[in-house]
């Protein structure tokens, strides 16, 4: 049993080196541009090294988890150029095989000489790809300089460096993006850019700075829901961005106007009626969710306090416009009455938050006024009258 044992422990540690010498082979091709022949020997070398990886002889063995380490890298590394898809079979979950380079690190570094080793074979790969990428910047080949910026960044984390070189490699990767989006966007090639947007996203998940890019060129090119799937990724990246959710919120309530705009020229016998009603509460909907978000971020934002006045006042006013065309018959005028009635309530919080900022606004002093009026507040009305009355002396008196 032990000579069983013994044999079947020769043959994996052969099958590492077999693996180690087709990697060798691999790493000749691949910097030689020749990708197919790298990639022959790649799975030759994965062939040999996946069942050193389970023998109880070789599965913590440091060396052969070093080699597991190159080789499971090599696919992530070439699998963007294999056309032919061969290698889907190894990277269609990407995650898995991090898990798997990951580990392998772990098990290498309880060895000196391996620990050393994998360092070496990642700081390796950084230097070229840090190298490739200021070069391509140079050169001005933006896109090139993201991929290239971007690979330093996945390395760096695969190999858990330290978090500033991890940090400032993701940053050159962005600027370069950037400009890359730019050079696009002079030259009208706003889909490539939102392409190259949602690439940059599987490259480095989760970016707020590409996400935003998203946002801006998806509303460039007038696709709200384009623009929606990039600013859930920008608001997952950072949920505590004011701006972002005011911006957000702002766009969403311009659109909904305009949807209002067609929606009161239509008739109820049109075709499309009801679906144009849904659609608008939709719109406006979205847009008090986010501009609601914005000031739950920071209660004493102007910019989203002002908007969500404005959305408020402006739905009222549409409201008792509706009201005013019902007969007073209308089982429904009552009941759109009020609707109208709680949205200029509604306007009065955010608007005081708003006036707190521009205390001398005469117009929304005015507006203070009015909807404080209309709600019986009084003496608040006669506050916000008497203020309004004084700035606007006092910018006559200027």
């Amino acid at each position: 049993m032990t000579l069983f044992f013994a044999i079947h422990g020769i043959s994996q540690n052969n099958n590492v080196v077999s693996a180690a010498l087709e990697y060798q082979k691999y790493e000749t091709e691949f910097y030689g541009q020749n990708f197919n022949k790298a990639k022959e020997h790649l799975i030759e070398a994965k062939k040999f090294i996946d069942p050193a990886m389970t023998h109880e002889s070789t599965k913590m063995d440091a060396k052969a988890h070093y080699y597991n380490v190159m080789i499971n890298f090599g696919l992530l590394e070439i699998s963007g150029r294999d056309e032919s898809n061969e290698l889907e079979a190894f990277t269609k979950n990407p995650d898995s095989i991090l898990n798997v380079i990951s580990s392998s690190i772990e098990i290498a570094g309880t060895k000196r000489r391996w620990k050393g080793e994998t360092d070496d074979f990642f700081n390796k790969k950084i230097i070229q790809s840090v190298s490739m990428g200021e070069m391509m910047f140079e050169a001005k080949n933006f896109e090139l300089s993201f991929y290239a910026f971007a690979g330093a960044y996945q390395v760096k984390k695969i190999a858990k460096l330290e978090e500033e070189r991890i940090n400032r490699m993701k940053t050159n990767a962005i600027i370069a993006a950037r400009n890359y989006i730019d050079t696009l966007e002079k030259t009208g090639e706003t889909e490539t850019a939102l392409e190259f947007v949602s690439k940059g996203l599987e490259v480095i998940p989760g970016s707020e700075d590409l996400a935003i890019a998203g946002v801006n060129l998806a509303l460039a090119n007038n696709d709200l829901e384009t623009a929606e799937e990039f600013f859930n990724v920008a608001a997952e990246a950072a949920p505590d961005n004011k701006v972002l959710f005011s911006n957000m919120g702002s766009i969403y309530l311009t659109v909904a106007d305009k949807a209002y705009n067609e929606f009161v020229q239509m008739n109820i016998s049109d075709e499309g009626y009801e679906e144009k009603s849904e659609e608008v509460e939709y719109l406006y909907a979205k847009a008090e969710t986010h501009l609601k978000k914005a000031l739950e971020i920071d209660g004493e934002y102007a910019e989203a306090a002002y908007n969500l006045g404005v959305l408020y006042l402006g739905r009222a006013d549409k409201l008792r416009t509706t009201a005013s065309q019902m007969d007073l018959n209308d089982q429904n005028y009552n009941k759109t009455m009020m609707e109208s009635q709680e949205m200029y309530k509604k306007a009065i919080e955010p608007l005081e938050i708003y006036i707190a900022t521009d205390p001398h606004n005469v117009g929304v002093l005015n507006v203070l006024f009015q909807v404080h009026r209309n709600a019986g507040n009084d003496d608040k009305a006669m506050e916000y009258r008497k203020r309004a009355q004084e700035a606007e002396a006092g910018q006559g008196a200027e």
